[in-house]
């Protein structure tokens, strides 16, 4: 099958999304939702656009093949259907008492973008849902949505605009960081609002944005103790950046990035008597490089300090990121995800804690319409007490997958999907994540 560099689509795949989730700045860890297409216009770096495609697809499309045209915007619709078994629904902990369940699932994800063909500026709208259903665990359904639009506006060939704003529902399932008091996921409803402005002299750039986030959770299970209710996580989350950069060549930026970051919470004493606002400044350095027009890697490092408000503790971090996709190899494409960010804790007894990933999936074309795809992925979440009331704690989760896509014609692929998960802690005997768990599916992806 041959597949054109200059404006392929990639479907995200099921590991990057679980590490995307696991370490994103928004404190929703959230069950697959719906896919950012990878020709989105927005800015790549804001950390309100979400890829949140826990099992997804990966795979790539002829060009040629898609999109309806409608005038100066192009349709491109899309659907998924996945159905296998989960070995362990409620990432139940193997030393517990209580029985471990399995269950069938079926998953739908449609998807709709309608992007403009504009020679200046840019305009696209998008909304998709995702559809889960548990026959033997009916409490682990849900139900996830997207709309969104975002554009740019091009004032001077060196100097545009950019924004974005969204209503968008996901979920936070059951064995991932945030979720050991629930026993089913707790419902996150979020409307993101983001601007940036980007200015070019000769070689030298600057790229000033704002963000803004306002988080509302839903309970959908009796919270046990230590965890904090919806009305004690509700809060708006501000992000002020500034990128310097300089263009060595064509195709390699290199720049820095000072930024601040603000949380603030609906109820300003929560449920456990603890106030949360905080504020944050950081600092990195990194490097973006261009291979093709749709391939690029993008690292930073650098230093996060966080603060308290309400008695000064701070949490002191090293930040870094590693992001983007790489297929210098023909056949193979592989797409890193190193990523260190402060996350926000849904615990009483601790107030945040540092996720730290390690992974990368990969697409390898085996063979005319077959494809090989999947990836694996380590995360660790180092809680931060509070108070020095507990002592500190790490979990630990692996994931891995790997499946295979048969093309029966460019728009329409299917093919088997094996994931393992496996959680463990530093918190013996106490608490935290110890289980595994095994999902094999079958997938079918159509796109038009």
């Amino acid at each position: 099958m041959t597949i054109s560099a200059n404006r392929s689509q990639l479907v995200w795949m099921p590991v990057i999304g679980w590490v995307l989730l696991s370490c994103a700045l928004s404190p929703a860890q959230a069950q697959p939702a719906t896919a950012t297409p990878a020709h989105q216009t927005l800015d790549e770096q804001t950390p309100y656009v979400d890829i949140p495609d826990a099992v997804g697809s990966g795979a790539y499309y002829q060009p040629n093949e898609l999109g309806v045209s409608f005038g100066a915007f192009t349709l491109f619709p899309a659907l998924e259907v996945q159905a296998g078994f989960d070995s362990n629904v409620y990432a139940i902990n193997t030393n517990s008492t209580t029985p471990i369940v399995g269950s069938m699932y079926a998953l739908v994800k449609p998807t709709l973008e309608l992007k403009s063909e504009w020679l200046n500026h840019s305009l696209r709208f998008l909304a998709g849902g995702a559809f889960g259903v548990y026959p033997s665990a009916s409490t682990q359904n849900y139900w996830n949505g997207t709309l969104q639009v975002d554009g740019r506006l091009d004032i001077r060939e060196d100097l545009y605009v950019t924004g974005l704003v969204g209503v968008r529902r996901s979920t936070e399932p059951l064995g991932t960081p945030n979720t050991e008091f629930a026993t089913a996921p707790t419902v996150v409803d979020s409307i993101p609002i983001e601007f940036s402005l980007y200015q070019r002299f000769n070689r030298f750039f600057y790229q000033l944005t704002g963000s803004a986030t306002r988080y509302w959770y839903y309970d959908n299970s009796i919270i046990s103790t230590g965890g904090l209710p919806a009305a004690s996580r509700n809060m708006t989350g501000y992000e002020e950046r500034l990128r310097l950069g300089y263009e060595v060549t064509d195709d390699f930026d290199v720049w820095v990035q000072p930024g601040l970051q603000q949380r603030v919470y609906e109820q300003y004493i929560n449920i456990a008597g603890q106030q949360r606002d905080s504020t944050s400044w950081m600092g990195s350095v990194g490097f973006t490089y261009r291979f093709t027009e749709t391939t690029k890697i993008e690292g930073s490092i650098g230093y996060q300090m966080l603060q308290y408000l309400a008695d000064g503790s701070t949490t002191p971090a090293t930040i870094f990121s590693l992001t983007g996709s790489w297929n210098g190899y023909a056949p193979l494409t592989l797409r890193p995800a190193f990523i260190r960010t402060i996350n926000e804790s849904a615990y009483s007894n601790y107030t945040n804690y540092i996720s730290s990933t390690y992974g990368f999936d990969f697409i390898y074309d085996i063979h005319d319409a077959w494809q090989a795809v999947g990836g694996t992925s380590l995360n660790t979440a180092d809680y931060t007490p509070a108070n020095n009331t507990v002592n500190a704690r790490t979990d630990y989760y692996w994931r891995t997958s790997l499946g295979l896509l048969y093309s029966l014609r460019p728009q329409v692929q299917f093919g088997p999907l094996y994931e393992r998960t496996v959680a463990w802690t530093t918190d013996l005997p106490g608490g935290g994540p110890q289980y595994t768990r095994d999902q094999i599916s079958v997938r079918l992806v159509t796109r038009r």
